[in-house]
């Protein structure tokens, strides 16, 4: 009988990659995220790419990001895939107006919009009613 091992492990939509720590990769989100950008941007284009990129794209991108370890490495590229789409949506390439844009736009880095995420994640676990399912949870183990 032989062991197997593997590289990488895909579990609701978050992909874990083997190492000693436990360690998530981004490729296979920004993948999705691209691919999501591209049909909203080939059927919609000026002002309401904007609005559909944040409403769509960026919850594609975020989807339970706020559970996963994320490395400075995978949210710097997760804020350069935010980057390109904003440059295309506003067909610049110079990163100061790139960065006028998402102030204007309320467009905050994605390591801000994961800690809100995490943030209200925690908040909503810490709600009375599900201490209430812990607390029965851990009197009977």
């Amino acid at each position: 009988m032989q062991c197997c091992s593997v590289q990488s492990l895909k579990y609701l939509g978050a992909q874990f990659v083997a190492a000693k720590k436990l360690k998530c990769s981004v490729d296979n989100v920004r993948l999705k995220f691209y691919r999501t950008f591209n049909a909203i941007y080939s059927r919609s284009k000026g002002a309401q790419s904007l609005q559909l990129f944040k409403s769509y794209c960026l919850s594609f991108m975020l989807y339970a990001t706020e559970v996963m370890p994320l490395s400075k490495h995978s949210l710097k590229t997760l804020d350069f895939c935010v980057n390109r789409a904003v440059a295309k949506i506003c067909n610049t390439c110079d990163k100061d107006c790139i960065m006028q844009i998402w102030l204007f736009c309320d467009l905050p880095d994605v390591s801000v919009l994961i800690e809100r995420r995490r943030m209200n994640f925690m908040n909503n676990m810490l709600d009375n009613k599900h201490l209430r399912y812990l607390s029965l949870f851990w009197v009977h183990c």
